[in-house]
């Protein structure tokens, strides 16, 4: 199976709770891209073209044709229309994007290169995945920060190893990276050290941190403190995020006599293959904080497996504290569902793939709630 072969091949959209007005303090754009991930786009929006204080409320896929929205303060442009992306105001809002406002994401996606038995494996799970939903474990999208083999920057941020932390996101590289991207933190690989060198190569989130260190070569601690707030908030809830799917794979092997596996680089996802009636009524009410000192569960297994995961990683919930202080940055629970249910689910096919001659195609389409993974739904599926 191969999967987002072209843009269109990954299709997202978001869908509002709420309907822009004539008036407001911020405008409502609708963001059209391919080939760019979110955070670039803001990026261009608020260096290149002026506008101010972007919210978003996800971040979608490079690799994807996605539609989503961007709130920027005062009454900007009409439009900004940029190679492979394109805003355009829809209208105004009262305040900024917040979370509360994304009713969820309906997906498209398509299926290639499938042999016949691929394609039987999907239709059989096809309809008890519809009905009783599937592990809503985050996928690898969500460790953009971490570096397989090399761990996570917040790890390292708790520890207090600054020097380890920048390196990590600065200089080693990931399995997603583009070419510029490879060139650049090998750059700054072969530099390390020599930071007016590095400085050649820095980016305008890298920059600050960087002429910092060109300043102040013995002071790791304060080039961290001026990595950009959004940035290291991301390292943070990366680190929380794939703990919280290894209790949520903990969990789902001891409440299920039969699981199948799907490993990557950080870990192993595991999913119920015939569930008992209990364990699925226990795993549909199941709700897991992310790991962080308030966090709190009524289930004790819950707690127990987390305990767990963190002391195999030498720390507990008590000690998950920046050895910094930087206002407002710290770990922060929230509560997640164990399980989720696409909605309004369809399966079409097969049909003849014509970038892969002799094999075959599948089209999905399904609507998910906020901070659910269409690639996970694809994950289980091709796991019978």
């Amino acid at each position: 199976m191969k999967l987002k072969c072209r843009p269109e091949d990954f299709r997202v959209q978001e869908r509002l709770k709420v309907k822009p007005g004539r008036r407001g303090r911020h405008s409502l754009y609708r963001l059209e891209k391919r080939n760019w991930n979110t955070l670039d786009v803001i990026r261009e929006l608020e260096h290149r073209h002026g506008l101010k204080r972007v919210a978003r409320l996800g971040l979608k896929d490079r690799y994807s044709l996605s539609v989503q929205y961007l709130s920027a303060s005062g009454r900007g442009p009409d439009q900004v229309i940029e190679k492979d992306w394109r805003v355009v105001r829809v209208g105004m809002l009262d305040r900024p994007l917040g979370r509360e406002m994304l009713a969820g994401n309906r997906f498209t996606v398509v299926l290639r290169a499938l042999t016949e038995n691929e394609v039987e494996t999907v239709q059989s799970a096809f309809p008890p995945l519809a009905r009783f939903g599937v592990a809503n474990y985050y996928d690898e999208q969500r460790f953009g920060s971490a570096r397989a083999g090399a761990g996570f920057v917040a790890e390292r941020l708790i520890a207090g190893h600054w020097n380890g932390a920048l390196r990590l996101w600065l200089a080693t590289p990931t399995e997603h990276d583009d070419s510029r991207e490879r060139k650049r933190r090998r750059h700054f690989e072969e530099c390390w050290g020599d930071w007016p060198r590095c400085l050649r190569a820095a980016t305008p989130e890298s920059r600050p941190a960087l002429e910092h260190l060109s300043r102040h070569p013995n002071d790791p601690r304060g080039a961290v403190r001026l990595i950009p707030r959004p940035l290291l908030e991301l390292f943070l809830n990366a680190w929380q995020s794939w703990a919280w799917n290894e209790v949520l794979a903990r969990v789902v092997a001891r409440a299920c006599p039969r699981v199948v596996e799907e490993r990557h680089p950080f870990g192993v996802l595991r999913f119920w293959e015939q569930p008992t009636p209990a364990a699925l009524r226990y795993l549909e009410k199941l709700v897991i904080p992310a790991p962080a000192p308030d966090a709190h569960s009524k289930s004790d297994r819950v707690m127990r497996e987390m305990t767990e995961v963190l002391a195999g990683r030498g720390l507990e919930l008590a000690g998950l504290r920046l050895k910094l202080r930087l206002g407002g940055l710290y770990f922060k629970s929230w509560d997640r569902a164990a399980v989720v249910v696409p909605r309004n689910a369809e399966l079409s096919g097969p049909e003849p793939d014509d970038l892969y001659p002799g094999r075959s195609r599948l089209t999905l389409g399904f609507f998910l709630p906020p901070g659910s993974y269409a690639t996970i739904v694809v994950k289980r599926l091709m796991l019978g």
